[in-house]
């Protein structure tokens, strides 16, 4: 899409988004509203709550979070080509932009609402219907029903070219409101964000996945086209997202072998992305780089993305971390003692933001049971140090204004 066209796209978008999708959905209010600062919005620092990912939901703010997610789903946005719902993240901006108000505090140091749309498998079907995307019965952990599902061919440039009217849309909307935190890049996607991982599903069912991504002629899956998208999604953001950071969840960049699925980790390859990203002549500072699976029991020097996270972080950019849920069993466990050595370890290594497990504020977390406001406070309490060692981790940051 060359410039012009995006520039035309950019105001057709614009207008249209000035009317609502049905007549009962209004947009949010901007009466009263901070002033819009000239640069970076500031960075979301602290502990977040990283919302429920079935189906479209946003957290609401409680428990003196600095920021919750709007875990939505593309098909609920936007079920229709250029016809787009976001009642959902409004009301969460509405909801944010109250408690701020009931706390004395501004929209810019305030709770924020971060966004995360959920692409991939939960595409809309015009997207996976348009034959010059195509689509795969594609497997996540094994081949029951329940875990098979209809994935869009991401790798492809015309489903990028849709992802990118979508974020264009969404900036549109949301890139000049200051309630608005962060959003996360999920184009190159399956079932989870995370960039970089599970593209063949679980090793059950990987050279199952694998051989039906490569048997589709010109539009079948190879790595160069896999690190081709990730690319083109740093540039999309850049393009579309101008005060907003965007943040990339991520593992390690994965490999795989055509034959059986089999992948392996490459350092290096996810170290040139992650410094692609940090350009001055793509996202810059508007780059938040992270982890989405942070245990207790882990370290940083061991060649993992953690090792590559905390040198970034030193380095005097953005990092943040999403720790691994809640887990009863044994051998497994992760428990709030566990969450805070996890905080704990996020916070030493440089990490601006903590994004929690569900049921954080529940009595019983395994079994999301006795969820309350009294839960919360307590929570709260114990978590409050953390909170503030990952706020003073935004001092390491040279600027929060790049350099052009």
């Amino acid at each position: 899409m060359n410039l012009n066209t995006r520039s035309l796209l950019s105001l057709l978008l614009f207008v249209s988004l000035a009317m609502p999708l049905h007549a009962a959905i209004k947009p949010y209010s901007k009466v009263g509203s901070s002033p819009i600062q000239a640069g970076i919005k500031p960075y979301t620092a602290g502990l977040i709550m990283r919302g429920k990912y079935d189906g479209t939901k946003c957290e609401t703010p409680r428990g003196n979070m600095a920021a919750g997610y709007c875990q939505v789903y593309w098909k609920d946005i936007e079920p229709v080509k250029g016809e787009f719902n976001w009642s959902v993240i409004d009301k969460a901006v509405t909801a944010a932009k109250s408690y701020n108000a009931a706390q004395g505090l501004t929209d810019k140091d305030g709770y924020k609402v971060m966004i995360r749309i959920r692409t991939g498998v939960y595409a809309p079907d015009w997207v996976k219907n348009d034959p010059n995307v195509g689509k795969i019965s594609w497997h996540f952990k094994n081949s029951s029903p329940k875990q098979t599902f209809q994935l869009p061919l991401f790798w492809n440039t015309p489903y990028q070219n849709h992802y990118e009217n979508l974020m264009l849309a969404a900036a549109s909307r949301y890139d000049d409101e200051l309630s608005i935190g962060g959003v996360a890049a999920s184009m190159c996607m399956t079932v989870h964000t995370e960039i970089m991982w599970n593209r063949t599903g679980r090793k059950e069912v990987r050279a199952a996945n694998m051989s039906t991504m490569r048997a589709l002629g010109d539009k079948s899956y190879t790595n160069e086209k896999d690190y081709a998208c990730l690319q083109r999604q740093i540039q999309i953001h850049a393009n579309s997202w101008q005060k907003t950071p965007t943040l990339f969840g991520s593992h390690l960049y994965q490999v795989y072998n055509y034959s059986n699925g089999s992948k392996s980790s490459d350092y290096n390859k996810t170290k040139q992305l992650f410094n692609e990203c940090r350009s001055t002549n793509k996202l810059g500072k508007r780059c938040v780089l992270g982890n989405n699976s942070l245990r207790h029991d882990e370290v940083n020097n061991d060649g993992s993305v953690n090792q590559l996270l905390f040198e970034i972080a030193q380095a005097g950019d953005p990092v943040y971390f999403q720790t691994n849920v809640f887990k009863s069993d044994r051998r497994k466990r992760f428990g709030v003692d566990e969450l805070k050595g996890a905080m704990d370890n996020a916070a030493n290594w440089g990490a601006i933001a903590v994004e929690i497990p569900m049921s954080w504020d529940c009595s019983d977390y395994f079994n999301k049971s006795g969820c309350s406001s009294a839960t919360a406070k307590q929570r709260q309490g114990e978590f409050h140090s953390y909170q503030n060692r990952l706020k003073d981790n935004v001092a390491r940051i040279s600027s929060v204004k790049e350099t052009k």
